[in-house]
């Protein structure tokens, strides 16, 4: 199985009809090697403001008639973020494509994008700016947004710059007062592009002035910050992957994050296990005893159950543990628009509590962490008990068949909970697991 491959014939099949809609666009950055292949990670695209949502509905019924789906958005009040994938002769294709609505720094237009349509040229059969107004969209939007500008860009701008210097000077002198557009101009010839960035304070108070005078900025500024401190709650999804030792659940899972990771949606570049980072582990914390840090976790059998206190003190730790990660670090990954991954999860101790050695009721337990809040999808990847015994050998027969059913038995208590048999070889593994995946998050964006 090969991972991530271009959709090229998506991105094509996208710029022509564009084209024979005659609707303006013009991708920005990074395009030399398309449509055939990208060097980025995502295909940035600038559109008019008041054709956005027809053209994400074009986009989308390009992907459906091209087989793809929809698996990521990201919809913003300055753009439109879109993954698709597409899972073909046991190969998945992919890409990212983010829609840009005019070019929007918190509500607040900073340049003109009928300058830069107006003018967009033709380039491997899709259109593109020209060299002066792609320096110059590069400089403001990096200045603005990240607050600085990327090294491996700065030869590039001074040489787009330089190179098409009415151009620049033009689009300069019409966007910024007088003498921030001399300034502008003076860093680019004396090839002090980075020393652009000096400039942000005057730039960001000319992009403000202009739309208090020019532009509905209350409307504007008002829709910004409901994206940012409403709609942003709504964002992001929470996948755990359950399952008993030797079924080979982290293999598939890593092919997950591969893809997620190529296009920077993930939380973090390795899946998180039972708690994020900022939360210890009971045996990690200040004070505990040093048999619990000795304990090899990875033969978690291995070790006695705790007695009534202990057991009672670890179930309380980790349900607030849980929740406490959840309310604060996983929500901040959420609202970041991030796919958070978790492989195990609180589901692994409601099928198998004696994994962190609970010696309470099972059912009890159940209960307990049954009230936490739930993924937004959860996957049991279980296998044939031969097989996982052969990748096991500290598991005893009788322990991992009450496991399997422990672990089969999950969706009846966890919503929105499948059980997976990895039975195949590891690449039928990883295409069952994405295209399960996938399909759950079609279902969470159509």
């Amino acid at each position: 199985m090969i991972n991530n491959l271009f959709s090229s014939d998506l991105v094509k099949s996208f710029f022509n009809n564009l084209d024979n809609k005659n609707l303006k666009y013009a991708v920005l950055r990074n395009y030399e090697l398309l449509p055939d292949d990208n060097n980025s990670k995502d295909v940035d695209i600038v559109i008019m403001p008041n054709e956005l949502q027809r053209v994400i509905e074009i986009l989308k019924e390009t992907a459906k008639n091209t087989g793809y789906q929809l698996i990521w958005t990201n919809e913003l009040d300055y753009l439109g973020g879109f993954v698709f994938v597409k899972i073909e002769d046991s190969n998945i294709y992919s890409v990212k494509i983010d829609l840009f609505n005019g070019f929007k720094w918190r509500g607040c237009s900073y340049i003109n994008h009928n300058v830069i349509l107006e003018s967009a040229i033709k380039y491997n059969g899709f259109k593109v700016p020209i060299k002066a107004h792609e320096a110059f969209i590069m400089i403001v939007y990096y200045i603005l947004y990240a607050k600085t500008i990327k090294s491996k860009y700065l030869e590039l701008i001074h040489t787009n710059a330089i190179q098409n210097i009415k151009a620049f000077k033009h689009i300069t002198e019409i966007t910024f007062p007088t003498v921030l557009a001399k300034q502008i101009l003076e860093f680019v010839e004396k090839d002090k592009i980075i020393e652009l960035v000096s400039l942000r304070k005057e730039i960001r108070s000319s992009v403000i002035n202009y739309n208090i005078k020019n532009e509905p900025i209350v409307r504007n500024f008002y829709k910004h910050i409901k994206t940012e401190y409403w709609t942003r709650n709504t964002f992001g999804a929470l996948i755990a992957f359950s399952g008993p030792d030797g079924a080979g659940k982290s293999t598939l899972v890593d092919a997950v994050m591969e893809l997620f990771c190529s296009f920077d949606i993930n939380g973090d570049i390795i899946p998180h296990h039972l708690l994020t980072k900022n939360i210890p582990s009971l045996h990690k914390l200040p004070g505990a005893p040093k048999k619990y840090a000795k304990q090899d976790y990875t033969k978690p059998y291995q070790a006695k159950t705790a007695g009534l206190l202990s057991s009672t003190v670890r179930t309380a730790y980790y349900y607030f543990a849980f929740l406490l990660d959840r309310i604060i670090y996983i929500k901040k990954e959420l609202k970041d628009n991030k796919i958070v991954v978790f492989d195990r999860y609180y589901t692994d101790l409601i099928a198998d509590p004696v994994r962190i050695r609970i010696g309470l009721n099972k059912s009890l337990v159940q209960s307990i962490f049954s009230t936490l809040p739930t993924p937004d999808f959860t996957f049991v990847i279980l296998a044939d008990k031969e097989k996982i015994l052969s990748r096991k050998d500290e598991l005893k027969e009788d322990k991992l068949v009450e496991l399997l059913i422990a672990y089969e038995s999950l969706p009846a208590i966890v919503p929105n909970c499948k059980v997976l048999y990895n039975n195949g070889s590891i690449d039928e593994g990883k295409l069952m697991i994405c295209k399960n995946v996938f399909d759950k998050l079609e279902e969470r964006y159509l």
